[in-house]
């Protein structure tokens, strides 16, 4: 998982594998043969371009302006989380002396554990004092994986957005043991705990609050952004009482929003029998200590689908008091406007097969036939996959946007389903999770047949729109009607464009919601 140059084929299961429903309702992870994508590499560094300055109470920085947009790249918002300072939460911003170099992106947080550094994009024009609309990306990853600029098949870096004036933040946060971990004699210390990649996310934040102004920037028209893991790590910090008043919008791409985070004592044990297996016991200062002078290597991921030892999300009742759809039921989530949807195979994680509706039992089995193949004449394997989409993304989507909506906020959902036809010979079932990526960066363009690239123009404009005025329906098209729950109204973006929907996938989401309220 360190070398971020995949193939997009095999990139499916590094999404948020860990958020589906629990394990006695997944399929066998059995892969069908694939015909490899092409080679995917995230960018590392600005394209080559005429150097441009900023300075902030950190230090000057040097970055270049290429083809409309300003790259700053590599620019550290904590010290380095290392020895001493690793699981605890992020410090100051550090400052330098001279100019510094942000041409080059800071290494991802996969790699090494130094690598708290966000990078900015700006309308190449962009001065201080202009008040630009402003949105910060939070990368996906499974939280062991992925990187600030791109993954997974798209550039995540936003010279498209910057080009149309939106500054673009996109962040590195402590992925992996490093920032999900959690054991007594680290809780004991009396500082925020166990949830260090949200923390650095929080930080960011604070950090863009700070210092955005001076690359042309709006810090009170701040809209939060992420895929996957960061979609779940919006909505978490929608819910977090540390992350309050530091973002203004949000919109959340696959973000599993049923997902429970860990309980704190569970992960605190967890912690203990791998600090014993690596040698370490006790729950003192000493063996915090000894803790932190160990490579991360020796506390190692479990495979992939365990539950015993997971890097994920802990409810450790500060930073993350309960999970997202308990705040959201309880009216406890940032009453801000929110954008959320799915793909439409974003069961592509598990790739459920006809062996797990089989598997059911009758009733349940008969149920799901009865809605999703009413006519007994679809394909089975694309009948789990729908449903197994349905129960993890899009009913969740619609039970967010309800309660939302209900609670006096605006809300919008959306469903990509557009599977570009050079793929869909290998995307059978539709859109896979992480594929609309390109499409809201816009960005490889070489990805794009024309029809593609006009649906991805409108759906960067849609994200661009909401991030400016609160309403993506701004963006003038199709109309992308706000939620309410006499229309449930909202878009799918399809191979046809993007298309008004009401009541859609309605006896889905219903069936679906029945089983999770059991």
């Amino acid at each position: 998982m360190a070398n971020h140059k995949f193939r997009l084929a095999v990139l499916a299961p590094l999404g948020l594998c860990l958020a589906v429903a629990p394990a006695a309702a997944q399929a066998p992870a059995t892969p069908a043969p694939v015909t490899p994508a092409p080679a995917y590499a995230a960018p590392t560094r600005a394209p080559p371009g005429q150097a441009q300055a900023v300075r902030l109470p950190q230090g000057a920085l040097t970055g270049a302006v290429s083809d409309g947009a300003g790259w700053f790249l590599g620019i550290p918002y904590a010290p380095a989380p290392v020895g001493d300072r690793r699981w605890r939460p992020p410090g100051p911003p550090p400052g330098w002396t001279g100019s510094r170099d942000a041409t080059r992106a800071g290494a991802p947080c996969a790699e090494q554990e130094d690598c708290l550094f966000l990078n900015v994009l700006r309308p190449a024009a962009a001065r201080p004092g202009q008040r630009l609309p402003v949105m910060v990306w939070i990368h996906g990853g499974s939280f062991v994986a992925g990187t600030s600029l791109g993954g997974y098949g798209g550039d995540t870096d936003g010279h498209e957005f910057a080009r149309e004036g939106v500054i673009v933040v996109s962040v590195n946060y402590r992925l992996g043991r490093a920032g999900y971990f959690a054991h007594p004699a680290i809780s004991r210390e009396g500082h925020l705990h166990s949830n260090y990649g949200a923390l650095d996310q929080i930080a960011a934040l604070k950090w863009v609050k700070a210092n955005i102004a001076q690359f042309g920037g709006d810090p009170g028209n701040v809209t939060i952004f992420g895929e996957s893991a960061g979609g779940l790590g919006v909505l978490l910090l929608m819910v977090s009482p540390e992350a309050r008043g530091l973002f203004n919008k949000v919109i959340a791409e696959s973000s599993f929003a049923r997902s429970q985070t860990i309980p704190l004592a569970e992960a605190e044990a967890s912690g203990v029998r791998l600090a014993e297996a690596a040698g370490v016991r006790g729950d003192d200062a000493a063996a915090a200590a000894a803790l932190r002078a160990l490579p991360l290597s020796a506390l190692p991921l479990p495979p992939r689908g365990t539950r015993e030892g997971r890097t994920y999300p802990i409810q450790d009742g500060r930073i993350f008091p309960t999970n997202v759809m308990t705040a959201f039921e309880g009216g406890q989530e940032a009453k801000v406007p929110l954008i959320i949807g799915g793909n439409s195979n974003e069961a592509s994680l598990t790739r459920p097969t006809p062996a797990a509706l089989d598997a059911m039992p009758v009733e349940k089995r008969d149920a799901i036939l009865k809605v999703f193949d009413p006519t007994g004449t679809a394909d089975r394997g694309q009948v789990i996959n729908d449903f197994t989409t349905i129960q993890g993304v899009t009913e969740p989507d619609r039970a967010i946007v309800r309660l939302h909506s209900r609670n006096g906020a605006p809300a919008w959902t959306y469903y990509f389903s557009d599977v570009p036809a050079g793929q869909r010979a290998r995307r059978a079932y539709g859109a896979a999770h992480t594929e609309e990526l390109p499409f809201v960066f816009v960005s490889p363009t070489g990805v794009f047949a024309p029809s593609d690239l006009a649906l991805a123009k409108a759906v960067n404009a849609y994200w661009a729109a909401f991030a400016k005025t609160g309403d993506p329906a701004s963006a003038g098209g199709a109309a992308w009607p706000r939620w309410t729950a006499e229309t449930e109204g909202q878009i799918e973006f399809a191979s046809d464009g993007p298309q008004t929907r009401t009541h859609f996938l309605k006896a889905q989401r219903d069936l679906a919601e029945s089983y999770a309220r059991r």
